[in-house]
C-alpha cells in the first residue's frame, strides 16, 4: 500500500450486509477521496482470518502505484476472486 491510501482513525460498525457486527476502519484514496476498502478491527469467527489485513474493493481501485513506480489500472491486474463469505 502506498502513502496515497489512508485509513480513518474512527471505527465504523457494520449494521447490515457482509460486515454485520464487525468493527472496521475505512481505507480511502488521499487523492480522490474514494473508499477503497477496509481493515477489520473485530469480527465474528467466520471473518477472523481477515483481521488486520487491508481488504480492497477491486471495483473502486482506479489505479495503483507499485514498488516499481508503475501506474496500472486495477482492471489489468489479476486478483483472485474472493468474497467475504469465502
Amino acid at each position: 500500500v502506498t502513502n496515497d491510501v489512508t485509513w480513518e482513525d474512527s471505527l465504523m460498525v457494520g449494521l447490515e450486509g457482509a460486515l454485520l457486527g464487525c468493527a472496521y476502519n475505512i481505507l480511502s484514496c488521499r487523492s480522490c477521496g474514494s473508499i477503497l476498502g477496509f481493515i477489520l478491527y473485530s469480527a465474528p469467527g467466520n471473518l477472523a482470518y481477515l483481521r488486520g489485513f487491508f481488504c480492497f474493493f477491486k471495483d473502486n481501485i482506479i489505479c495503483y502505484l507499485l514498488k516499481k513506480q508503475i501506474v496500472i489500472e486495477a482492471s489489468k491486474v489479476n486478483f483472485p476472486a474472493v468474497t467475504l463469505k469465502e
